[in-house]
């Protein structure tokens, strides 16, 4: 009788913690924080046409102060190899904040399954339109060299 009891209680509990409806760690707080959510869903499902769908045609994207890609088209041909080069990459909001026409995201990045604690990373989206149109990217110096 002990037995079915307890079993019932770790059901319950397990149950619960299975359905568990918090909020996110972050707040969407607007229609621009809306779109970064899609372009991080887009990553962990490895849809590069999805990622590129709120940017500009002209998005310019900065890495260290370095123009990287221009071009939605170039953007999404680098997502098509990020993504062929990194299969099981994933990608988790830390943090999101919307101030007028800029949102800053950090998200946390694992490239495979060996990255047990993840890469940090902050980018700074610029809006015109409703299209990202520039992204200031900082990341640590070896992300790609692991």
């Amino acid at each position: 009788m002990n037995t079915i009891k307890i079993l019932s209680v770790l059901f319950c509990l397990c149950f619960i913690g299975c359905n568990n409806n918090s909020k996110p760690a972050y707040e969407i707080s607007g229609k621009n924080s809306k779109t970064i959510v899609s372009i991080i869903d887009a990553v962990n499902e490895k849809n590069a046409e999805k990622y590129v769908l709120g940017f500009d045609q002209n998005v310019k994207i900065f890495v260290e102060s370095d123009i990287r890609i221009h071009g939605r088209e170039n953007l999404k041909t680098n997502r098509e190899n990020h993504f062929k080069n990194h299969p099981n990459v994933i990608s988790e909001i830390q943090h999101l904040v919307e101030i007028d026409d800029k949102v800053i995201l950090h998200d946390k990045v694992w490239l495979d399954e060996s990255d047990k604690v993840g890469q940090n990373i902050v980018e700074i989206f610029t809006f015109e339109n409703d299209k990202i149109v520039r992204v200031d990217v900082i990341q640590p110096k070896n992300l790609f060299n692991r």
